[in-house]
């Protein structure tokens, strides 16, 4: 919609005045009971009241996107690409919280990823009671907040004892006297839409440990890695309390200053009951250091509303631990619709990572109208003139590679139609999909898919066993390149006859046999079989879209035997997914339970409660990428897997598998039709399924047939 479409004769008011975070009040008169909505946006977030009363327990609404375009940015630069924009909207029944006469709508509107791009909030809104209708303008009043310093991926300053910040102006008969009028703020024209996506929230809370007492603060363990924010209390008026967060401790039982991430928060007291915390953004941590004077209260774990749909345990503490640090991590970026690759250093949705982990996290967590709102951030950032997908959905200026990041436009819409049997958006982004190959051919050299934008970083299987982040792997960037441009066309050939393109049939399969022979001609050894001298497993890349004869599957599975693990997010979760589909079951679990560096048992030997961004000393101990392997747990271990052919877990093969690694397992995902759970007793040798109606499984256990 445009924006008179969504919101009619309402403006966008924003302060006449320099102001961090704005408190905006109107009025308006209706009957109690009349039915009402409001149809509001605060960008870039708001929490909103009507007559003293919270409307929603949402935080951070709305979610973030591609808001407009912007004539200049610091962290958005052009290429002469024309991408799309829109703005999401909150609609909420408020009928209840209408009393007879007069009444108040008041919000208070933060930064967030708006500050991007712009150091203005702005409010809008509709109400809509009964055959009256009321729109914010210029009457609206505003007020700074106690907000005084905001930093969106760091911290804020908060000061009370500038005004009295007790809640009153919330009520509809506040005396706003001496509050000043907005002025309408003019937006770039863009899309406006009704967002469907889960807001942030508060999903539980902890109680913390003190684990160390200094002279003028303490130190509090949470317990484990998490993303949301502290709650404290402080009687003395006046009082300056600074807060610091990191996600590790120093030798001396002090936070790890690599990895407070410049997360710190500063609070001016106003002596009153009030609790403290935050107000506009999260925070990643486990450990925090607090200045005396404060009474430390919880710690309220915060990201977005998604139910964990899943469940997985074996004797194996590895296996579990990849299970349940991947939960953690991926919901700890889970924020404002955006799967982020970190929930504090850069938050940002890269495509890479994203379209590496969602099947893991469809799979695992109720995330169907998050990722259909993802998809279209991923749709709107591609380059309407070259084709080009950006690194970042929505788009902020990030690091990639036109293999394994743009590939996201066809990956995402796959997993999603093979997790959900949907296949509309498939469809819908499907000319998008063609349209990125014509990028790909324009940035190849003998149909080798060789760079992207200028200056840009092209980065291959990023994040290979270092001593240093950011050295590139060892492993030749085309053939990372052509290995998604040949994968992702295999995806578009699977989907044709489903959304009635099999128009597109022979021109798919001539490019993908141009970009096969290249990979062929530049990168096998006849002699050894090998692709890139499997460097960084290459191997896997090479066999998961058919290249390669019976050495390339040997030298691949002696490599994970005789040589610790070299790949990056890219083949870490590849070489499980060869070896798994190629029978060598126990090859493949020994490869995810290892302990010795590198290895998801040595993160966990290393205390961590999160998966790491790299397999030792890493930049952030919070990015999900690494967690891609989690759906092998279930599809393979516990053996709940899709049917040749089926999409949505309708018609399902159930052949769980056990050694002497896992023991006994147990576990379920959630399909669209409900739990399918998987038991088997190591001692026993007995298997116990359930299968909800509506599903047609196979079950098959010891290599007999139990059920077809």
């Amino acid at each position: 919609m445009k924006k008179n479409e969504m919101f009619g004769s309402a403006l966008f008011v924003k302060p006449s005045a320099e102001c961090v975070a704005p408190c905006f009040r109107g009025v308006f008169e209706a009957k109690q009971g009349t039915k009402t909505e409001i149809t509001v946006c605060g960008l870039g977030v708001f929490r909103l009241y009507v007559n003293g009363r919270k409307v929603s327990d949402d935080i951070f609404a709305p979610v973030t996107s591609f808001y407009h375009e912007y004539d200049s940015c610091a962290n958005y630069v052009k290429y002469g690409e024309k991408m799309n924009s829109r703005i999401y909207c909150m609609k909420y029944d408020i009928t209840e919280l209408i009393a007879d006469g007069k009444n108040s709508v008041c919000a208070v509107v933060g930064p967030s990823w708006y500050s991007v791009y712009s150091n203005c909030c702005i409010f809008c809104y509709k109400i809509e009671s009964g055959t009256d209708v009321f729109y914010s303008d210029t009457s609206v009043k505003w007020s700074d907040s106690p907000l005084t310093w905001y930093f969106f991926a760091r911290g804020e300053k908060q000061d009370y004892t500038k005004h009295s910040y007790d809640g009153k102006w919330l009520n509809a008969e506040f005396d706003d006297s001496e509050w000043q009028n907005t002025v309408e703020a003019f937006i770039p024209e863009t899309e406006y839409y009704i967002q469907d996506c889960p807001n942030d929230k508060i999903i539980r809370s902890i109680e913390c440990k003190k684990i160390l007492e200094a002279e003028n603060y303490d130190v509090y363990d949470a317990g484990e890695n998490i993303t949301g924010w502290y709650v404290f209390k402080c009687p003395e008026k006046g009082r300056k309390i600074t807060v610091t967060v990191s996600e590790e401790l120093d030798e001396s039982g002090d936070l790890h200053e690599k990895w407070v991430h410049g997360q710190t928060a500063e609070y001016i007291c106003d002596g009153s009951d009030r609790e403290y915390h935050l107000l506009f953004t999260w925070q990643a941590f486990r450990y925090l250091r607090i200045d005396k004077g404060a009474e430390l209260l919880r710690i309220d774990v915060i990201h977005t509303g998604l139910p964990v749909s899943s469940d997985f345990k074996c004797e194996n503490a590895v296996l579990n631990g990849i299970y349940n640090n991947y939960i953690r991590t991926q919901l700890c970026n889970m924020h404002m619709g955006i799967p982020s690759d970190c929930p504090h250093l850069e938050r940002r949705g890269y495509t890479g990572d994203g379209q590496l982990a969602c099947e893991a996290a469809m799979v695992s967590i109720e995330s169907r109208k998050f990722y259909l709102k993802w998809m279209e951030d991923i749709a709107d950032c591609q380059d309407e003139i070259s084709g080009h997908v950006q690194y970042t959905a929505p788009y902020i200026e990030s690091g990639g590679g036109p293999g394994g990041w743009g590939c996201a436009i066809a990956e995402v819409p796959y997993v999603f139609y093979k997790m959900y049997g949907d296949s509309e958006p498939f469809r819908k982004y499907f000319d998008k999909m063609l349209h990125y190959f014509d990028y790909l051919e324009a940035h190849s050299e003998n149909e080798l898919v060789i760079s992207d934008q200028p200056n840009q970083w092209c980065l291959g299987d990023w994040c290979s066993p270092h001593e240093k982040h950011g050295m590139k792997p060892e492993i030749p960037e085309p053939f990372v390149n052509n290995y998604f441009y040949v994968r992702t066309i295999d995806r578009m050939l699977e989907m044709l006859d489903v959304i009635g393109r099999a128009d597109e049939k022979e021109n798919l399969l001539a490019i993908r046999k141009r970009k096969t022979d290249a990979l062929v001609k530049n990168y096998f050894n006849a002699e050894t079989g090998d692709f890139a001298d499997n460097l960084n497993s290459a191997n896997a890349f090479a066999l998961d879209i058919g290249l390669g004869d019976e050495r390339t599957l040997k030298s691949l599975v002696n490599a994970v035997k005789t040589k610790p693990l070299d790949t990056g997010i890219f083949g870490t979760e590849l070489v499980p997914k060869v070896l798994f589909s190629n029978g060598y079951f126990d090859e493949a679990v020994n490869f995810l339970a290892q302990e010795e560096y590198p290895s998801f048992g040595y993160m966990f030997k290393c205390g961590a409660t999160t998966l790491w961004e790299e397999w030792k000393d890493p930049r952030s101990m919070s990015h999900p990428m690494f967690g891609s392997v989690v759906k092998f747990l279930f599809y393979y271990i516990l053996g709940i897997r899709r049917a040749e052919g089926d999409a949505g877990f309708r018609k399902i093969v159930i052949e769980p598998k056990i050694n002497a690694i896992t023991g006994s397992v147990s576990g379920f995902i959630t399909t669209e039709k409900g739990r399918v759970s998987v038991a088997v007793d190591s001692m026993e040798n007995i298997c116990t399924v359930t299968v909800p109606n509506g599903i047609e499984a196979e079950i098959i256990f010891d290599g007999k047939i139990v059920r077809k």
